[in-house]
C-alpha cells in the first residue's frame, strides 16, 4: 500500500512500535544559522540568544516518556544557542487533518506540522497557506545533505519545495518472507526464481500437515501480481506504481493504463488465480487481517515482505531463540533496479502565517545532525537506547517517537539490533537512490480536482473488484473484463484522460 493513508490505526501502531530510525551522520556540533563563533579561543563567545518557543502539531498519541525527552531536546537547543524551544502537540489521527485545517483557517499562530498529499497539502498550497522552502533549504547545509537530492527534486509542488520530504526508503522492493527451516528440511535450494518459490510452496502443501503455504492480509493483496511476476523488481516496459491506485503507465505507448490490463504482470495475475485455486493462497484471503500473527504462530510457511523497514521487523521476535529459521526471497534480487519516482508521502510544513519560519527551519537543520537527531528519534542515550556500532541501536525503554512526522532522514538511518540480517540487507538497499531507476513519471503528483466526481465513483472499485482479482478470488480473465466494464460505466475514462494529461505535462519537459 503506497502511502496514501499510510498511517491508519493499525499501521501507525506498527510504525510507532517498530520504526525507530535515528541518525548516524554529520559532524557539526550545533545547528541553526547562528553563524560562526570563530576559532580564536580568546574571542568572546556569542551572546546567548533569546529563546522563542515554536509550536508544532503532529498526529497520533504522545509517546511514552516524551516529556522527559522533549525537555532534554529543549535543553540541548538552549546549550547549542539555536534560540528555540519546542512545544509539540499530538492530535488524534481520527481528526488530525480536519483539526489542522481549522487551526489554519482560524489564523492560529503555530510554526510547523505534518501534512501530505493525502491530507490537505494540495489545498493548502492552492490557498497560499504554506511557506516556499527552496531558499531556506539551500541556506541550511545539514538539512539539505541529510536528504538525497532526488528526494528534494522529485517531491516539489509546482516546481517548488513546499515541505521537507520525510522518508527513509527511495522506492518499492517486494518479496516474500519464508521459513528457511522448512526449505532446508526438504532439501530445497535457496530460492532464486519464481519456479523455486513455487516448488517450495507446493512442497509445503504436500508434505506439511500443520503448516499451510502462504498467508497475506487481504488489503495488501493488490501487490501479489507484482511479486509473482517474472518482471518483479525490474524496470521494464511499464511503471506499475504512479501514485494513483489501480493505474500504471506504459513506457512504450506513453499511455496510462489499468494495472489489471498490464501485459507486464499478466503472468502474475495468472499465478494468483492458480495459487488460489490450488490452495496455495489462503482461502480466507479476502477477510484475512491476522497474517502476521498466523505466520508467527508457525501456521504458514511464507508471507508478504517489503523492504521498507517495517514488514521485516514484525517478525524479529521469531529469532529470539537464536535460530536462523527465516529468510527473505526477493524476485530478481540479483538484478533488481525497479522504477521509482522518489516520491514521499509525508512532509514537514511551515505555515505561511508563522512568525518564526526561519527559526523553525533552523530547528529542522539542527535536527539533521546526528546527536540531535538521535536524541529526538530514540530518546535519552543510556536510558531509552544505546548505540550498536555506527548504524544500529538497542532499545532500553518503551520510548518510540514517530519519525515520519519530523525526523526521518535517509542518510541518518539506524536499524534495530534485532533486525534480521536479510531484512537489513534489503532495507539498506532500498535507502540508496543508486539502486533504483528514475521513473519517467517522476515529478507527477495526481490532482483529482477536475475529475473529483468520477474519481470518487471509481475509488470503491479497488475494494469491490480490483482486490478480489488480485487475491485470486476472481479468475484473471474474468476479473479483468469486470474491471474494464465497471471502469467504463463509472466514468473511469475521464479519470484516465486527466491522469494522462498531467503525466504528459510532466514528461513533455524531459
Amino acid at each position: 500500500m503506497r502511502l496514501k493513508k499510510w498511517f491508519g490505526t493499525t499501521t501507525t501502531a506498527v510504525l510507532v512500535s517498530s520504526l525507530m530510525l535515528a541518525g548516524c551522520g554529520g559532524n557539526t556540533k550545533t545547528g541553526g544559522n547562528e553563524g560562526s563563533s570563530g576559532t580564536d579561543t580568546q574571542s568572546a563567545a556569542p551572546a546567548a540568544k533569546e529563546i522563542v518557543t515554536l509550536k508544532a502539531y503532529f498526529p497520533g498519541d504522545k509517546p511514552t516518556g516524551f516529556d522527559a525527552v522533549l525537555q532534554a531536546v529543549n535543553d540541548k537547543l538552549k546549550a547549542d544557542n539555536v534560540g528555540a524551544a519546542l512545544n509539540i502537540n499530538f492530535l488524534p489521527w481520527s481528526d488530525y487533518g480536519n483539526a489542522v485545517s481549522v487551526k489554519m483557517s482560524a489564523g492560529e499562530d503555530f510554526d510547523m506540522y505534518l501534512d501530505a498529499p493525502w491530507l490537505s497539502m494540495n489545498q493548502m498550497i492552492e490557498g497560499n497557506s504554506l511557506m516556499e522552502l527552496d531558499a531556506a533549504v539551500a541556506e541550511r547545509p545539514e538539512l539539505k545533505a541529510s536528504i538525497p537530492e532526488e528526494m528534494w527534486e522529485y517531491n516539489k509542488f509546482g516546481g517548488k519545495i513546499m515541505g521537507i520530504p520525510l522518508g527513509t526508503t527511495q522506492g518499492q522492493l517486494y518479496g516474500l518472507l519464508i521459513r528457511k527451516d522448512l526449505r532446508e528440511k526438504y532439501g530445497l535450494p535457496e530460492l532464486k526464481t519464481l519456479d523455486d518459490l513455487e516448488k517450495f510452496l507446493y512442497t509445503v502443501k504436500e508434505k506439511e500437515k500443520d503448516v499451510k503455504p502462504f498467508v497475506i492480509n487481504g488489503i495488501k493483496a493488490d501487490k501479489l501480481p507484482f511479486v509473482l511476476s517474472e518482471s518483479a523488481n525490474l524496470a521494464l516496459d511499464e511503471v506499475l506504481e504512479i501514485g494513483v491506485n489501480m493505474f500504471a503507465y506504459s513506457i512504450k505507448d506513453k499511455k496510462v493504463t489499468g494495472q489489471w490490463a498490464s501485459p507486464m504482470i499478466a503472468d502474475g495475475y495468472e499465478r494468483v488465480t492458480k495459487y488460489y485455486k490450488d490452495g496455495i493462497i489462503s482461502k480466507n484471503i479476502a477477510q484475512e487481517q491476522n497474517a502476521e500473527t498466523l505466520f508467527k504462530q508457525g501456521k504458514y510457511a511464507a508471507t508478504y515482505y517489503a523492504a521498507d523497514g517495517v514488514e521485516g521487523l514484525k517478525y524479529s521476535e521469531m529469532l529470539q531463540d537464536g535460530s536462523d529459521k527465516l529468510e527473505i526471497f526477493i524476485p530478481n534480487g540479483d538484478k533488481a533496479k525497479p522504477y521509482t519516482a522518489f516520491q514521499q508521502w509525508n512532509f514537514l510544513c511551515i505555515p505561511a502565517s508563522s512568525k518564526h519560519a526561519d527559526l523553525a527551519l533552523d530547528v529542522a537543520n539542527w535536527m539533521s545532525i546526528k546527536e540531535n537527531h538521535d536524541l529526538m528519534e530514540y530518546g535519552i542515550q543510556g536510558k531509552d537506547w544505546e548505540p550498536v556500532g555506527d548504524s544500529s541501536y538497542k532499545v532500553l525503554s518503551s520510548y518510540s517517537f514517530p519519525g515520519y512526522v519530523l525526523t526521518w532522514r535517509p542518510t541518518l538511518n539506524r536499524t534495530p539490533d534485532t533486525m534480521m540480517k536479510d531484512d537489513k540487507k534489503w532495507f539498506d538497499f532500498s535507502t540508496n537512490p543508486a539502486n533504483f531507476t528514475l521513473s519517467p513519471t517522476a515529478g507527477f503528483n495526481f490532482n483529482a480536482e477536475k475529475v473529483k466526481t468520477e474519481y470518487a465513483k471509481i475509488t470503491p472499485l479497488h475494494d469491490s473488484t480490483f482486490l478480489p482479482l488480485s487475491q485470486g478470488l476472481v479468475p484473471a480473465e474474468e476479473g479483468k473484463k469486470m474491471m474494464d466494464k465497471k471502469m467504463e460505466s463509472l466514468g473511469g475514462q475521464k479519470v484516465i484522460d486527466e491522469i494522462q494529461a498531467q503525466i504528459d505535462a510532466v514528461t513533455s519537459g524531459k
